[in-house]
């Protein structure tokens, strides 16, 4: 019978590999939790809001939301949810990781 001899040195390599493995695995997965961006005021149909975004660039999201505040446009994709008046929300768009907002002042 023949024995399959393997060195010390590749089994304390394929132990740490394995150790390796299994902790990236059991790691907590995701970005770091970030505020919005706070893009400033905005003013429509002589109501002032403030704007924010999430993973998105602030005079994009400047320009959707004027849009969306006018006249109720969407942008391509976005699901929008309005807010009514117990909040200061106004409304809300996203999609995916993509967020922005607007704030009554």
């Amino acid at each position: 019978m023949q024995r399959w001899l393997i060195p010390r040195g590749c089994l304390a390599a394929l132990a740490f590999v394995m150790t390796v493995a299994t902790l990236a695995a059991l790691a907590p997965q995701g970005r770091a939790i970030v505020p919005p961006s706070d893009c400033g005021g905005l003013t429509v149909k002589a109501k002032r809001y403030t704007i924010k975004a999430d993973q998105l660039r602030c005079a994009t999201a400047k320009a959707h939301a004027r849009r969306y505040l006018a006249r109720k446009s969407r942008p391509n994709g976005y699901k929008c949810r309005d807010f009514d008046a117990a909040t200061k929300l106004k409304f809300r768009c996203s999609r995916g990781i993509k967020v922005f907002f607007a704030i009554r002042r």
